[in-house]
């Protein structure tokens, strides 16, 4: 054996479940599935396999969270699964998501959410309102517009942000100024700590 060969390093199997605890479309958590095995793994040498993903509706067919259960073969666990959390946390996960590595469960999440049901219908250029609203929260110094999806009276606004309270206080503040959403609903779905 050489002197300076090179140190072969095995990769390891992880299992590895996301709790996403907020309001999260199928479209977005397939986002954060490719955003998982086509970014954070490769940067780690690491490959990975999702076993199962699902978005939970409730009654009225809304979302209310997602899971994401995947395989992953490491080499650095310790610096995939620092990262995988870092990354989580700055992503806005909300109150009472977690994430199990191996069985280990670690509870991360410190985001609220909030809905703004537009009532809307069929409502087309949305647009400059979604932005007038964005730019009410400061444009992330409030909160955040994090997703979009459509109930059956029109086109629902998922906001997320330190303080559920002070996003709609801002929304109720900036919807007196846009006509098309006097009949819109604001609503916290964050757990109650």
């Amino acid at each position: 054996m050489s002197l300076f060969a090179r140190k072969s390093s095995e990769a390891s199997t992880h299992r590895v479940q996301i709790h996403f605890a907020q309001p999260m479309t199928e479209r977005l958590r397939k986002d954060h599935e490719a955003g998982l095995l086509d970014t954070l793994l490769p940067k780690y040498k690491a490959s990975g396999t999702i076993i199962s993903a699902k978005t939970t509706l409730d009654a009225a067919e809304e979302p209310i969270s997602s899971d994401i259960n995947l395989e992953v073969a490491t080499p650095e666990p310790k610096k995939l699964f620092s990262e995988l959390l870092s990354s989580l946390i700055d992503g806005g996960l909300g109150h009472g998501s977690w994430l199990i590595i191996d069985g280990q469960r670690t509870e991360v999440g410190g985001s609220e959410y909030v809905l703004l049901r537009t009532r809307l219908g069929a409502e087309s250029d949305l647009e400059p309102t979604v932005r007038a609203l964005q730019h009410a929260l400061g444009d992330g110094e409030i909160g955040w517009h994090e997703d979009v999806y459509y109930r059956h009276d029109g086109p629902v606004f998922v906001y997320n942000g330190d303080s559920a309270q002070a996003i709609i206080h801002t929304l109720e503040t900036e919807l007196v100024k846009h006509p098309l959403l006097g009949n819109a609903e604001i609503l916290s779905v964050s757990p109650q700590q």
